[in-house]
């Protein structure tokens, strides 16, 4: 005869906790090079603010606040680009997609997943080549004389988490919202 069930019988699935942990995981990386993109926005702040002080302030401003500014904005982009793919927070165009349901609706998710993967590994051979190249010769930004390769180095890393997140969610799809409103594609 069966008791009651206890706390042991009611286990996930291994395969289910190991799909959670990739997950967290994902979220993890991605939420810290949020964090990066959402310094370097509030880094444009500071700066662009400064520059206003310095200019009608001391009748000097900075040389290099477009430079910089043109830096921490490539970074913010490049950095909050994988919890966007991650999240499903990106703008879709749905004519297509609004209007199916079901294997169609997901076929369709799956190649418009697989499109954006190809066009991360096409842009990551791309911009490891420059990054390399860049590192390699120690280039510097014309007027702050900054290091370009940790930029580089980032933004080439996030477009490859972008991928990979791209990957993921062709796999493991967000669920619906609830409420019935139309979603991203199951």
């Amino acid at each position: 005869m069966s008791g009651p069930r206890g706390p042991a019988d009611r286990r996930r699935p291994r395969g289910a906790v190991v799909l959670d942990l990739l997950e967290s995981g994902l979220r993890l990386l991605a939420g810290a090079l949020a964090a990066v993109g959402a310094a370097a926005l509030a880094g444009i702040f500071v700066l662009v603010g400064a520059a206003v002080f310095m200019r009608y302030g001391w009748g000097r401003p900075f040389a290099f606040t477009e430079e910089l500014s043109g830096l921490l904005m490539t970074v913010a982009v490049f950095t909050l680009l994988p919890a966007t793919v991650l999240h499903e927070a990106h703008i879709r165009v749905t004519l297509v997609s609004g209007r199916l349901r079901g294997l169609p609706a997901r076929l369709l998710f799956v190649l418009a997943q697989g499109v954006l993967v190809a066009f991360c590994a096409i842009f990551l051979r791309e911009a490891w080549a420059i990054t390399a190249f860049t590192a390699q010769l120690n280039l510097m930004s014309e007027q702050a004389r900054l290091p370009l390769a940790p930029f580089l180095y980032l933004s080439t890393a996030s477009v490859a988490l972008a991928g990979v997140a791209g990957a993921w969610r062709a796999l493991q799809p967000l669920p619906p919202p609830a409420g019935g409103e139309p979603g991203p594609a199951p």
